[in-house]
């Protein structure tokens, strides 16, 4: 089976049933508790089965993260049919975030980026998230010699006192917003998702013009992110869902 969860090759009951010799009910029933414990998942939309996240966890990195996009994909794309707006992930990639996985808003006023595009992540949203889930230790190796951090825009983080500051309130609240930081005229808000090791793997943002995102909307939308980043926790098998401060990042859980 294909772990980006094709629907060319995850299968249904009666395609496995079919395929081992046993009826349905039997078939629907091991199922049921594959999913249950991670080892399969069930597509939202097809209602097909397909490998699970805690199969995956015990394969490559690269199979892992190849689950983690399975998992993240339908959830991400039933929040950019509520919202409208650009939702997109990103991972930490050094001290810059990377999009692994977007869905661009069809408005007519909004920004184009692709997958594999990066940025610093001391002034981006889903930077912050990423961030806050580092030790204190790891923060001050992660930008040792810095003097004063990289300007986007005039409203962007400069100083490592000011980030610290930024990152407390990101643990405090367990999201983080992005006012013109990255790039001017976009507004942009970020949650964590959590593996089955309550470590931060990943963040999902939604983002757009400050015309329409604005302070009201964003608060608005908050919620719904945040319930698209519960629910994604869950299929990862997050033994909870609580704030950034509680948890830890993956490169935490490697040292």
């Amino acid at each position: 089976m294909d772990v980006r969860g094709s629907k060319n090759e995850d299968r249904s009951v009666t395609e496995i049933s079919n395929t081992l010799e046993m009826p349905k009910g039997t078939v629907h029933r091991i199922l049921s508790s594959l999913v249950k414990y991670k080892y399969a998942r069930q597509d939202l939309e097809t209602k097909k089965y397909g490998l699970g996240i805690r199969f995956y966890m015990m394969q490559s990195p690269l199979d892992r993260f190849k689950a983690l996009r399975a998992v993240m994909n339908p959830l991400m794309r039933e929040l950019y049919l509520k919202c409208k707006e650009t939702v997109s992930a990103a991972s930490l990639v050094d001290d810059e975030i990377e999009y692994i996985e977007r869905f661009e808003s069809e408005m007519l006023l909004r920004v184009s980026i692709r997958v594999g595009t990066r940025f610093p992540a001391h002034c981006t949203a889903t930077g912050k998230v990423l961030l806050s889930a580092l030790s204190e230790a790891e923060l001050t190796q992660l930008y040792k010699g810095r003097g004063r951090l990289k300007k986007g825009t005039e409203t962007s983080i400069t100083s490592m006192r000011d980030l610290k500051k930024a990152l407390d309130k990101v643990r405090e609240q367990g999201f983080a917003r992005d006012s013109e930081e990255t790039l001017i005229g976009v507004n942009c808000m970020a949650s964590p998702i959590y593996n089955l090791k309550g470590e931060t793997v990943a963040a999902i943002s939604i983002s757009g013009p400050r015309e329409r995102m604005t302070p009201e909307k964003v608060d608005e939308l908050m919620p719904l992110l945040q319930e698209t980043t519960a629910k994604i926790s869950q299929e990862l098998g997050a033994p909870d869902i609580a704030p950034a401060r509680t948890k830890k990042s993956a490169r935490s859980a490697k040292s």
